[in-house]
């Protein structure tokens, strides 16, 4: 009698044996093998062009999510008896655009919570590993996205619906966050950091023409990512660029990113406020570009 193959899923991927095959392309496949970072539990590249892989790299670049699913959540009401209200992250695409639908629809939220800090699992994980491999190929100089402006375009559509003042304050909970992820990239990565801002470069450019820019627009030698972004390069490499190796991380087993945390902030203001102005949520209603990263 045979073995049973071990497998693993992983967001979009399943590894077995070994190979990870991305769901949404039988031809993304990648040999993973275990990491040396004791902050990432398999590693192994996607090279769509073939290049050959070396021991160092001088210009690399890596990102990260301000915030992991679960780190800003929108409750809305319930619909009725043993009915609970819908919980929809701000953070996940398609919970993303289902929040911005439900609004459009008329439904009210009830709370928003939010993570006291921008430390949770994912986010100490992605960055411990970050630095492993920038020490690891001897990377001089990382290109990082830390897509702020990213989050404010939403913001400004959730601004049709919610009160000014409520966004106002999440937005202020977003600046702070953004800029203690800095500081800790700064002071654990050993390499020259420049974080990218492609939409203050381009403001005619969408969140999505954002993600893939630093791919059509640096010289990058070597990029680092965490295995579900892998749809970014890919996604840049359909629009006709030539991707460099891409270093794909699974953080561990569950997703990080979609971890929830013990600790959050109820935002006691915000809902205050929220109870106040529900009222006149329902008279907030007008056309919302729905938009998801394919």
């Amino acid at each position: 009698m045979k073995d049973k193959h071990h497998a693993v899923k992983y967001g979009a991927f399943l590894i077995e044996d070994g190979i990870a095959h991305w769901n949404r392309d039988a031809g993304v496949v990648v040999q993973m093998e275990k990491s040396a970072s004791d902050s990432c539990q398999l590693e192994g590249f996607w090279n769509p062009h073939g290049w050959k892989i070396k021991d160092e790299y001088h210009v690399a670049m890596s990102g990260l999510c301000i915030w992991g699913k679960y780190d800003c959540v929108f409750k809305f009401k319930p619909k009725g008896k043993g009915n609970p209200g819908a919980e929809r992250s701000l953070s996940n695409p398609k919970d993303k655009a289902d929040l911005l639908k439900r609004l459009h629809a008329g439904q009210h939220i009830e709370q928003i919570v939010i993570s006291s800090d921008p430390f949770g699992l994912y986010q100490s994980k992605m960055i411990g590993w970050q630095a492993d491999s920038v020490r690891r190929f001897g990377v001089e100089k990382l290109y990082y996205a830390l897509p702020v402006e990213e989050y404010l375009q939403t913001w400004k559509e959730l601004e049709k619906y919610l009160p000014k003042k409520c966004v106002g304050q999440i937005v202020q909970i977003l600046n702070t966050h953004h800029e203690q992820l800095e500081q800790k990239i700064n002071s654990e990565i050993n390499a020259d950091v420049i974080f990218i801002h492609p939409m203050q470069l381009d403001n005619t450019l969408s969140v999505e023409q954002s993600y893939v820019w630093p791919y059509q627009n640096l010289e990058i030698e070597l990029s680092i990512e965490e295995m579900e972004e892998v749809r970014i390069p890919y996604q840049a490499m359909k629009n006709g660029c030539v991707v460099p190796p891409i270093l794909l991380g699974m953080l561990g087993t569950p997703c990080p990113y979609y971890e929830r945390r013990d600790t959050i902030d109820n935002i006691s203001q915000l809902e205050a406020q929220l109870d106040k102005e529900l009222a006149h949520q329902s008279g907030l209603v007008s056309s919302v570009p729905i938009e998801t990263f394919q």
